[in-house]
């Protein structure tokens, strides 16, 4: 099921100035695991020019390697019966750099950047960049992906996002608090292009906001080669993060009877923040919510951080809880309910700076900084879980309405597996709340409307502006990958999204990086669910912006059909 170790010989042709070798792949959850893969690993973007140009020609298929933090099989696809041309292109190497761009024709400040950058050493770059404006020096982005080490690349060819909803007077940033696609000013990508001399070629092609082409190329699944990025930028800001562990389940999800969301519940901390973020571990009665406001100076009680990534507690399992998760797989997954309360306790006592009641770490359960530092939270050693992922669209009126029907079937969901001594879900749900994707809250540099991603899971369309739908819930559902009866469990619970719901109060869509389209083979396989979202994307759209134009487009600039994955195929068909 795999390529065997072969010499870099049986290459032939392949560019002699560009180093490869046959290394593993392995996604985040390590559920994708794949040995002696060819990687390449190009000094620049004429390398990969040269490399996409030598897969054509030797009918070798080409995608872009980064981080390798997803879930979904976008780049290499499980269990095939070889790999023998596949071509990874490792970006993290040399396709890294940035130039901070104080102004773009008076558009504002930009960055362009490498897609092999990572997220976090690129907020680092913004952040140390002088503006002479106090300690919340430098730039940055509205919101951001919690982890830091993910590339550029990865990052917009999924239109990943972070937590927030424009909350004015402190929180009303002049940008999108949609998708990191949506900040794309411009980019360079790698394509077969018929206009050109020689459309048989891959050549270096540069579009910019404005061109209606562009939005085909924001997110777009990994199905085309981009090199780098021109991203929108705004002034840094200073960051409060609260993280509240003692408002009841019953409290935080009620059910909403008026038009006011009940106090202390999610709704009502949306409409005073605009950022949150739950985390409820299953079978617990008190969910981890975190709540984030713009604050230009330190509250009292708050701790000023230096850096992202301040819950040691969670990136840092000790080994006595390693250990709970192997006898919860292996022989005992009726402990699944002890290992909720567990991990529950010990991020209660960590928020606290404290580990079995002793002192270790400073507290972070109020903590304070450059916007980063409370935005990036999760490294390469927090556990690894699998998880299901879906944007909702809807009004902002409606979120704790739909919180509160959310939680209220997952609940009896696993309640009903566990009384058939079935224990699918160890990890915990996740939700989180951002804007929607809209063109009109970015520059153009034509005379054309800037638009915006075609495909991205936050798009704008006629449906979003008639049933007024202005934010997008994300919920996910976080198990450890192997646990039985996870997959009977996200179909079961796909199917009540999909009739549960509906337009005009609200539409699903799945989060391209997670789990979706579910069967008993598991997530992807479910041809219904892929019709049913590319459906979504073809009505109340116009010719030039549905997904059957996206996919023409991705193909008009693949003309050798190399950047094709099997789960893309089966997309972009």
């Amino acid at each position: 099921m795999k390529t065997e170790n072969i010499p870099r010989e049986s290459l032939i042709g392949f560019p002699v100035n560009v180093p490869v070798k046959q290394e593993t792949f392995s996604n985040w959850a390590k559920a994708i695991v794949v040995p002696n893969i060819w990687t390449c690993i190009p000094a620049n973007e004429n390398d990969v020019v040269d490399v996409c140009n030598w897969a054509a020609q030797n009918g070798w298929t080409v995608r872009a390697r980064g981080i390798m933090h997803n879930w979904s099989p976008l780049a290499v696809t499980p269990n095939l019966p070889n790999y023998d041309k596949l071509l990874l292109v490792d970006t993290t190497a040399s396709l890294n750099k940035m130039r901070f761009i104080l102004s773009i024709d008076k558009m504002g400040p930009a960055v362009t950047v490498g897609t092999g950058a990572t997220m976090g050493d690129l907020l680092k770059f913004l952040e140390e960049i002088p503006d002479g404006k106090g300690e919340a020096s430098g730039y940055g982005f509205v919101n951001v992906p919690a982890p830091g080490h993910l590339t550029v690349g990865g990052v917009i060819a999924i239109n990943a996002h972070g937590t927030s909803v424009s909350t004015p007077p402190n929180d009303n940033f002049k940008t999108t608090y949609g998708s990191m696609s949506n900040r794309i000013l411009s980019l360079t990508a790698v394509v077969t292009d018929p206009n050109s001399n020689d459309p048989t070629m891959y050549q270096l092609k540069t579009f910019q906001r404005g061109d209606k082409e562009l939005t085909a190329l924001m997110t777009q699944l990994g199905r085309t080669m981009i090199t780098s990025v021109t991203l929108q930028v705004i002034e840094n800001y200073n960051l409060r993060c609260l993280s509240i562990t003692n408002i009841n389940k019953d409290v935080l999800f009620k059910l909403q009877t008026g038009t006011v969301p009940p106090a202390n519940s999610c709704g009502d901390f949306l409409n005073k923040s605009g950022r949150i973020e739950v985390i409820w571990f299953p079978f617990t009665s008190y969910p981890w919510l975190k709540v984030w406001t713009v604050e230009a100076t330190k509250p009292a009680t708050s701790r000023k951080v230096d850096g992202p990534n301040n819950y040691p507690f969670s990136d840092n399992l000790p080994d006595f809880v390693v250990k709970m998760i192997d006898v919860i797989m292996s022989t005992a997954p009726g402990l699944t309910e002890d290992f909720g309360q567990l991990m529950l306790k010990m991020t209660s006592e960590g928020l606290d700076g404290k580990i079995l009641g002793f002192p270790i770490y400073d507290q972070s359960r109020d903590i304070w900084g450059p916007s980063k530092n409370t935005m990036l939270y999760v490294k390469d050693t927090t556990l690894r879980v699998t998880a299901n992922g879906y944007a909702i669209l809807m009004n902002k009126s409606e979120v704790q309405q739909a919180i509160s029907d959310f939680t209220t079937q997952f609940e009896t969901m696993l309640l009903k597996y566990k009384g058939e001594n079935k224990f699918p879900i160890n990890s915990p749900l996740e939700i989180r709340v951002t804007g929607l994707d809209r063109g009109d809250d970015m520059p153009s540099f034509t005379k054309e409307p800037a638009g915006r991603p075609v495909i991205s899971s936050l798009a704008t369309d006629a449906e979003t502006i008639k049933n007024n739908w202005d934010v997008a819930l994300w919920l996910d559902v976080l198990t450890i990958p192997g646990t039985k009866y996870a997959d009977e469990f996200y179909q079961e619970l796909e199917e009540w999204f999909l009739n549960h719901f509906t337009a005009p109060k609200a539409r699903v869509v799945p989060e391209w990086s997670k789990g979706w389209a579910y069967t008993s083979s598991g997530a992807w396989t479910s041809d219904t669910f892929i019709d049913t979202i590319k459906k979504g994307f073809m009505d109340h759209r116009e010719a030039n912006d549905n997904w059957a134009w996206e996919s023409s487009i991705l193909t008009k600039y693949d003309s050798h059909n190399i950047y094709q994955s099997k789960l893309t195929q089966k997309l972009f068909q």
